[in-house]
């Protein structure tokens, strides 16, 4: 219940930004584009000698169906379309990621059909987003948590026992994912540029391992009657105290004679 809390808080987060940063560029973006035009057979075909370009604070998207000679990488995000494929860029200058159009696929690509596609389903497409996000990060964590479970039982000697270690081993990445969600919103309010945010990402994935070493070392010792429990061993009775078991001590008939 703590996690999904927690997965909850991040997509919000995600979605929020995601709003208020790249959804008005690319809102902008479709009401700039010609009435006219389609991704045919791996080729932008769009009128003659257009050219469409749209900046925001994190995000520029450019269109040219002539092709690209160089793409400006001045956004945090570039979303580059040219003659036939997508260029996708960052500010940080690692290079291009070159994603060609789909062969067997017609997709519209005019102001005409995406407009109203867009307006009515931009928030379902949000939605989805926060979906998603919840999805991975509740499959990300358990399967993180299994990963980690092995190094808390080592730590905690002996202190906790294997449920209560991959409770730990989940628990402890949740910190990280509050950093994480704070990262985002200042990034958001532009209190951090791109650089300080992947920074707090590295600082998010090294935090759960301060609380993987000291959180099995502080937890509480097992009590004698809850490792009883944990280990479901049943106390056994000496057969010799029972006096109609074959061993026992006082097996003699009380009522006959020796």
């Amino acid at each position: 219940m703590v996690e999904l809390v927690f997965a909850l808080m991040v997509a919000a987060t995600v979605v929020w930004f995601v709003q208020q940063a790249w959804v008005p560029v690319i809102g902008k973006t479709i009401k700039q584009m010609p009435p006219t035009g389609e991704i045919r057979g791996g080729r932008l075909d769009w009128p003659s000698g257009t050219v469409l370009q749209q900046a925001g604070p994190f995000m520029r998207i450019a269109v040219r169906p002539g092709g690209f000679t160089n793409v400006e990488e001045s956004a945090d995000l570039v979303l580059a379309f040219g003659s036939s494929d997508l260029r996708i860029g960052s500010s940080l200058g690692l290079g291009l990621l070159t994603l060609p159009y789909p062969m067997g696929w017609i997709l519209s690509f005019n102001k005409t059909e995406l407009e109203p596609w867009w307006g009515a389903r931009s928030h379902m497409v949000l939605a989805a987003l926060g979906l998603l996000v919840v999805l991975a990060l509740q499959f990300v964590w358990s399967a993180l948590g299994l990963l980690y479970m092995l190094p808390v039982k080592i730590f905690s000697v002996s202190r906790v026992d294997w449920v209560g270690a991959i409770k730990i081993a989940i628990a402890a990445q949740m910190p990280g994912a509050l950093v994480m969600s704070v990262g985002i919103v200042l990034y958001g309010l532009k209190q951090l540029d791109l650089v300080a945010l992947l920074v707090v990402w590295g600082v998010h994935l090294a935090f759960p391992w301060m609380y993987l070493m000291f959180s099995p070392i502080l937890a509480p010792k097992q009590t004698k009657s809850q490792k009883a429990r944990s280990k479901k061993t049943q106390v056994k009775r000496d057969p010799g105290d029972n006096p109609f078991h074959h061993t026992s001590r006082n097996s003699g008939n009380p009522f006959g004679s020796d």
